[in-house]
């Protein structure tokens, strides 16, 4: 979801098991969130500024509280490894094409050709995997 920022204050640290984080009180809407900082000086939620995040409400002692968690932008590890597969489909998109003027099936001239329309298919091909 995407909100305005009202306000950030910093309300205290915390160890976790993946060290000393910092613990941040975020006011949108009419809804108060958490969220946990590597940083004191953190810089994903800025006073009066639009933001996006996931929300994650919990319930405890019978009232609803709120987790909130930026959204990643950039390279992820699942981005990373898609580009990286990607670049797979190149390398055997012109051995493929390569097959076929070796077997005098197209001229060496449309090799480049092939290979692009072999590579864009076997993306597209991914593309159906996703949804």
């Amino acid at each position: 979801m995407k909100a305005l920022i009202n306000s950030v204050n910093f309300d205290k640290e915390v160890e976790t098991k993946f060290g000393l984080m910092y613990k941040f009180d975020v006011k949108y809407g009419d809804k108060i969130a958490s969220f946990l900082s590597k940083t004191k000086d953190q810089k994903l939620f800025i006073a009066n500024k639009e933001a996006e995040f996931t929300e994650t409400p919990r319930d405890y002692n019978g009232k609803t509280y709120y987790n909130i968690k930026a959204v990643q932008t950039g390279n992820s590890n699942f981005g990373r490894q898609l580009k990286r597969e990607q670049s797979k489909y190149s390398g055997f998109a012109m051995s493929y094409a390569k097959d076929l003027v070796i077997a005098d099936k197209i001229p060496l001239d449309n090799i480049s050709t092939y290979t692009k329309k072999m590579f864009k298919l076997m993306v597209d091909l991914d593309k159906t995997l996703e949804s």
